[in-house]
């Protein structure tokens, strides 16, 4: 076997190899694309056809300039279509796919003679190969081919005006915070009820404080459960007669204590817009701090024990809250009721609450847009 056969047999064993592992191998040597009819800045590629005619010099002439116009456009990259030789390219019909190699636009055309004697006219036509339609045609009646040659560019600009590109919108993002744990404070006013166990309506009111720190961990896109420390208290006003060594005495005592309240909700969470809406309802347990402390019309203080005979109470609201700053402000309007009673042990006076509380509050996001796991 002489050298030049084994050569041969070792090439195509390579490509053969090349083949099997789905390695492309082109036939010739191409510039990649990253999309179709796009090169890789991002130039739509135009395909230059020979120009038709019999003026081979202007011909050679007009297309070398051509290419150079396209290519000083800078949105487009113009490629020298490889035409077999005898082909003939029709200019009022859009070039065959197969001519173009997978161009954007193609441009054809031709140099004729004109009416005048010396006059010549170029021919150019402008075609859109996404579905191979004509843009735009126009021509260049010229004597001097000089003069013709630095009006080709103007002539390439004008055709390539036409193209109207399809603008692409992209969606805006979606910047809406979804945080997989929230940590916030609020402070806010509750208006207090008090009701005697015997009593139908309430016999007593009064405006309290109240704040604390929240944490909520969402479960998934609609659903939340949110845990609350709460620093608040209660101002009774107790009026009537007291029986006395001398007789009965009208008391006008005034009881305040401080109280931890522990509310475990669970949160609907709705987009209206830029605002979260949540719908919100739980339970709360009520630990008393500290003792009652009283003081009488006549300037008598004194403190005293009480308890609570069932530390239980349900709350539901609603709550809104909106982006702002690093984070999210929220305001909150929230309803609750005890189970149980309130004591004054020493002074035999129980009393249970309705409540109606407004409050306002800042909250912290953390691990945006995680999942929550469970194993």
């Amino acid at each position: 076997m002489t050298g030049k056969r084994r050569f041969l047999l070792v090439r195509a064993g390579f490509l053969v190899v090349l083949g099997v592992l789905g390695v492309s191998v082109p036939v010739f040597a191409q510039t990649p694309e990253n999309s179709w009819g796009m090169d890789y800045e991002g130039k739509a590629i135009t395909a230059v056809l020979p120009l038709a005619g019999d003026e081979t010099e202007m011909i050679l002439r007009f297309h070398n300039r051509i290419m150079e116009s396209v290519a000083a456009l800078e949105k487009y990259s113009p490629r020298k279509a490889d035409v077999p030789p005898g082909t003939r390219i029709p200019t009022d019909m859009p070039p065959l796919p197969s001519l173009t190699n997978g161009a954007r636009y193609a441009l054809t055309g031709g140099v004729y003679l004109g009416d005048l004697a010396g006059e010549y006219y170029l021919q150019l036509w402008l075609w859109d190969m996404d579905g191979s339609t004509m843009i735009y045609t126009d021509d260049l009646v010229y004597d001097d081919i000089d003069e013709a040659m630095e009006t080709v560019p103007g002539l390439v600009e004008w055709l390539f005006s036409h193209i109207r590109e399809r603008i692409i919108e992209i969606p805006a993002v979606d910047v809406w915070p979804d945080p997989l744990f929230m940590l916030g404070a609020r402070a806010g006013l509750s208006q207090r009820w008090y009701v005697k166990p015997n009593e139908k309506s309430p016999g007593a009111s009064a405006l309290n404080l109240e704040g604390g720190f929240s944490g909520a961990l969402r479960l998934n896109s609609l659903f939340s459960v949110q845990l609350e420390l709460l620093l608040t208290g209660d101002t009774l006003v107790y009026r009537g007669l007291e029986s006395s060594s001398s007789g009965p005495v009208l008391k006008n005592k005034k009881y305040t204590n401080v109280s931890l309240e522990i509310p475990v909700l669970c949160k609907l969470n709705f987009r209206a817009g830029n605002v979260r809406l949540s719908p919100l309802a739980g339970f709360y347990i009520t630990a008393p701090l500290g003792e009652t402390s009283y003081r009488d019309k006549d300037g008598t203080t004194d403190t005293v024990s009480w308890s609570v005979s069932n530390p239980l109470g349900f709350t539901a609201g609603l709550e809104g809250a909106a982006p702002c700053g690093m984070g999210m402000i929220f305001a909150g309007l929230r309803y609750g009721r005890d189970f149980g009673v309130m004591s004054i042990n020493s002074e035999g006076r129980e009393y249970g609450r309705n409540m109606l509380s407004l409050y306002l509050g800042y909250e912290f996001g953390f691990l945006n847009g995680k999942k929550l796991r469970i194993f």
